[in-house]
């Protein structure tokens, strides 16, 4: 964290693994709270949960706020069988989020043996079968698919000041904003008095960079996204922090972002949207 200019971090289970059972979601979130509290000033949590069971995911969505100090919750994208959520059975733990005033991380998954055979064999390489229905590209279109079924649904609408984050600087979703708005599917939304998917996009949906350390990317995603719901983050383990801050020093020096801007992305978002303390990440003395 230090070689990186971490001050303070979002702690999550990695997707997939604490998910599936209720035991493990309990004591999962029961050790990372633990290791928590020996850092306080540097570490705060999001909850696993299991989204399967949503009577058992709300009940320790509140466990984990209202006891554990938890922030919000990270998800898989997904259940086992592919699965998304805009389902009105789902629905109870997007209330639950609402009424505590947490976020909900959507994070990819991977595709069922079926999906990748499917959908992503080919002539090439089991490896970059592997790649493409995962990091390079089946995760993210199937995270975006995930937001506007959410959307069409109305998931929004039941939910107005539902929070969701999602990764890797939108999912695909930026580029696509304005052409799904115009689709007849969206424009039935607006025209019953739902907010519009851009509506949806500026006051209920966050973005990380996580992972995504690109500026002309980035400068695309800013075109359609207010700073204010730009979130840094580094994907660690997976990427480096040392990766995280050289692109900072990028947003930088090409004129992406202002010093403010930059402020904003990395760290002050993340206390408006977590309740997080001003002086969270200030004590950088051990």
């Amino acid at each position: 964290m230090k070689a990186g200019g971490i001050a303070f971090q979002i702690l999550f289970h990695l997707p997939g693994v604490a998910t599936n059972r209720p035991d493990l979601c309990r004591s999962a979130d029961d050790e990372m709270a633990k290791a928590i509290r020996q850092t306080p000033q540097r570490f705060a949590g999001f909850a696993a949960l299991l989204m399967g069971v949503p009577d058992v995911a709300v009940t320790e969505l509140r466990r984990a706020v209202n006891e554990l100090g938890f922030v919000g919750a990270m998800v898989d994208n997904h259940l086992e069988d592919m699965t998304h959520y805009d389902d009105s059975r789902f629905w109870p733990v997007f209330g639950a989020a609402e009424e505590l005033g947490v976020p909900i991380y959507l994070h990819p998954s991977p595709p069922t043996p079926e999906i990748f055979k499917s959908r992503y064999r080919g002539n090439y390489s089991t490896m970059a079968e592997i790649g493409l229905g995962t990091a390079s590209w089946g995760w993210h279109e199937d995270v975006g698919l995930h937001i506007l079924k959410l959307y069409l649904a109305g998931v929004f609408e039941s939910f107005p000041k539902l929070k969701i984050i999602t990764s890797h600087v939108g999912e695909l979703l930026p580029m696509m904003l304005s052409r799904v708005e115009s689709m007849p599917a969206s424009q039935a939304m607006t025209e019953k008095g739902s907010k519009s998917i851009k509506d949806v996009w500026q006051d209920n949906i966050w973005i990380t960079t996580s992972g995504i350390f690109c500026v002309d990317t980035f400068k695309m995603l800013k075109q359609v996204t207010g700073t204010e719901h730009i979130l840094f983050s580094v994907d660690y383990p997976f990427e480096s922090s040392s990766s995280g801050k050289r692109f900072l020093a990028e947003l930088l020096t090409t004129n992406t972002l202002t010093e403010d801007e930059v402020d904003m992305i990395s760290r002050t978002n993340a206390i408006r949207l977590l309740g997080l303390s001003e002086a969270a990440g200030l004590d950088q003395s051990d």
